[in-house]
């Protein structure tokens, strides 16, 4: 390939967008002869190698041996975990996976896609914030999974988020807590929003959320998840001694945990259960440095169990889910659809939560 021509360049000299360009050089069944020939003759013209063959009935991509896993933010240590899953799957069958991070943005989630197509057989989104329609258009064009998100129609693997806020607050509720603030992240985030339906159904179906100002606003529609095991009569009534409520962190890092922990302060409950564990740490932090006793004064819960779970004082207690297998999991069946082994589901396939209970929330009331 020529240094510095890509398919961006390919496109303006061809007159098409750069998906089409892409879907030339990926899924040339996808684009008519004439299209095709067009974008051919632009790369050949700007010295774009093309590895591409076409016949009289198009043909498919050349096996690349390579995987592409497009992740939110990989500093987050979930994403890190994720990815040693995949990349342990993808080298157990002589493939390589790339890695593309996109900083929570949909325009960089949507050029690291356009990038990697001509050069995967398949793509991992972790994660990502790009729209459902986004997805399953980019679906149509390539072999691809979701992790962490169902998309209607495109193969999946979650973590059951839902029930590990369920079990979350049964553990507070045990250790004195009588209040709860969920310190929330993206929008757009799927886990974030079947964690705050988990926590409104065991505790209180009337609640309202709040804004980052603290402004009562009606709570969103529903995130669609069955409870696989129905909560005892007993577990009802203890729960329904909580109030809930909701809080948005501006970003889902330790920074939006210190600037979260400012805001809960002029509202504070007994207990906040963190987004994820960086937004954990974070208020952990910001609460040492105000001299806010956890769990005395607050009992702190996070979100993945990753590995700084366990180095920061107190110990972090956090919602665990199977990231590694997560990530294990989503490329096996990547490259079962990739083999024409076996077609898209269309049921997410669920991996079970569990608590790790550690010193950030124990016995916070006599």
């Amino acid at each position: 390939m020529a240094d510095g021509v890509t398919i961006y360049d390919i496109a303006e000299l061809a007159g098409v967008s750069a998906s089409t360009v892409s879907r030339v050089f990926s899924r040339p069944d996808r684009v008519s002869f004439r299209t095709a020939e067009k974008v051919r003759a632009a790369a050949r013209q700007l010295g774009y190698r093309l590895d591409v063959e076409t016949g009289s009935s198009g043909s498919a991509q050349r096996a690349t041996r390579n995987l592409g896993l497009v992740v939110a933010d990989i500093t987050n240590p979930f994403f890190q975990e994720v990815f040693r899953g995949a990349e342990h799957a993808a080298r157990q069958e002589g493939m390589l996976l790339t890695i593309a991070d996109t900083h929570e943005s949909v325009r960089r989630a949507k050029a690291a896609v356009e990038l990697l197509m001509p050069t995967v057989d398949g793509l991992l989104l972790a994660s990502t914030r790009l729209a459902n329609g986004d997805i399953q258009k980019i679906a149509r064009l390539i072999p691809t999974v979701c992790i962490n998100r169902p998309v209607p129609g495109v193969p999946s693997v979650l973590v059951n988020n839902y029930e590990g806020a369920i079990r979350a607050a049964e553990h507070l509720e045990s250790q004195g807590v009588r209040s709860i603030t969920y310190l929330a992240g993206p929008t757009d985030s799927w886990a974030d929003a079947s964690r705050w339906r988990g926590l409104l159904d065991a505790v209180d179906p009337h609640a309202l959320s709040t804004d980052r100002n603290m402004t009562a606003v009606v709570d969103p529609a529903p995130v669609p998840f069955t409870r696989s095991a129905p909560l005892s009569p007993e577990t009802v009534a203890r729960l329904s001694r909580l109030t809930v409520r909701q809080q948005r962190v501006e970003e889902p890092t330790t920074v939006g945990g210190r600037r979260a922990f400012e805001l809960w302060r002029k509202n504070p409950t007994d207990a906040v259960i963190c987004f994820n564990d960086l937004v954990a740490i974070g208020f952990l932090d910001q609460a040492r440095r105000a001299g806010v006793d956890v769990p005395g004064d607050v009992a702190v819960v996070g979100c993945d169990n990753t590995e700084v779970t366990s180095l920061v004082h107190p110990g972090l207690t956090t919602i665990a889910g199977p990231l590694r297998s997560m990530g294990r999991v989503a490329a096996a069946n990547l490259m079962a659809v990739i083999r024409g082994l076996k077609g898209p589901s269309a049921q997410p396939r669920v991996l079970p939560t569990r608590l790790i209970v550690r010193a950030s929330s124990l016995h916070v009331r006599e």
